[in-house]
């Protein structure tokens, strides 16, 4: 296994860290990962990517550490865009970079691929639907989905209740075991343990999905715009790859994604794979993933 180089980078709220693959100066390829993760998660694809000529850099996302805690307490989708955002300045990346996702760190994606098309070449969400394409199971057309998909999202109400992260470490063990039922994944649910090591730290990761819901979490105002955009449609060609077996997001609730893709997106179910579909399948991600990105790359860096 490759071992991974490693960047900080000291933002006004936020001191990030990321591990990277890869030389500067290639293709910027950013990786972002999801909930009870870490950047770890990407420690195969990474090293892939950065084979076939890309400068791939993978944050810890604000509260995961070691990235700090947010200064601003600040957990909200516009926030996460914004350091998106931000990274990619950091390391020089243009328009040439390319932007993965997996669970959260797909939402991300997805969030980004609205509001700021232009930083991005393609986009590749793993696991979850675009943004918009969740809102829309809301609707009357999708009612028979989202009877099916809700049960599967209990854990999104439990993390939402105000200090639920006192229970937070069982429940994440829960999640790590259901989501990818018979999958060996304990070096990588251990990565996520160091992570999310203490009650500030679950607190942080659960107020992801309670800004969401709840505007009193939303401390930035200056994300206003960002957050309007984050359940658009996305604007880059974007490749959603999902797990056949997925018990978290059922395989279902994707069906209709192409509808809030613009053109030359695609939609891909991987066989015999839950809801860490590049944990699980690495070889046949990859592969998706180097054929999505090659589609209409420069035929010379300059």
């Amino acid at each position: 296994m490759t071992t991974p180089g490693q960047l900080v980078f000291a933002f006004d709220e936020v001191e990030i860290a990321a591990l990277t693959w890869g030389e500067p100066g290639d293709p910027v390829a950013l990786l972002v990962h999801g909930f009870p993760d870490s950047a770890r998660t990407w420690d195969v694809v990474g090293p892939a990517l950065a084979a076939r000529g890309y400068h791939v850099v993978a944050p810890f996302t604000r509260g995961y550490a070691p990235t700090s805690l947010a200064a601003d307490d600040d957990y909200s989708i516009g926030s996460l865009v914004a350091d998106i955002v931000r990274v990619h300045h950091a390391v020089g990346a243009d328009a040439r970079a390319v932007l993965v996702g997996h669970d959260w760190g797909g939402a991300i994606a997805s969030a980004t691929a609205s509001a700021h098309p232009e930083l991005f070449r393609r986009a590749v969400l793993i696991a979850i639907p675009p943004l918009s394409a969740i809102k829309a199971l809301f609707s009357p057309r999708h009612t028979a989905t989202l009877a099916r998909q809700l049960p599967r999202s209990w854990y999104m109400s439990v993390v939402s209740t105000p200090r639920s992260e006192l229970l937070g470490r069982r429940l994440v063990s829960t999640l790590w075991r259901r989501w990818s039922p018979g999958a060996d994944l304990d070096r990588y649910q251990g990565y996520g343990a160091a992570a999310l090591h203490d009650r500030a730290r679950l607190r942080a990761a659960f107020n992801y999905y309670r800004a969401v819901w709840n505007p009193l979490y939303r401390k930035n105002s200056g994300h206003t715009r960002t957050q309007r955009l984050a359940f658009r449609d996305p604007r880059i060609p974007t490749l959603l790859l999902q797990g056949a077996t997925d018990t978290c997001g059922l395989e279902a609730t994707g069906a209709h994604a192409l509808d809030h893709l613009p053109p030359g997106s695609r939609r891909i179910v991987v066989p015999a794979a839950g809801h860490f579909t590049h944990l699980e399948q690495p070889d046949a991600v990859i592969g998706h993933i180097v054929d999505y990105l090659a589609e209409g790359a420069p035929r010379e860096i300059p």
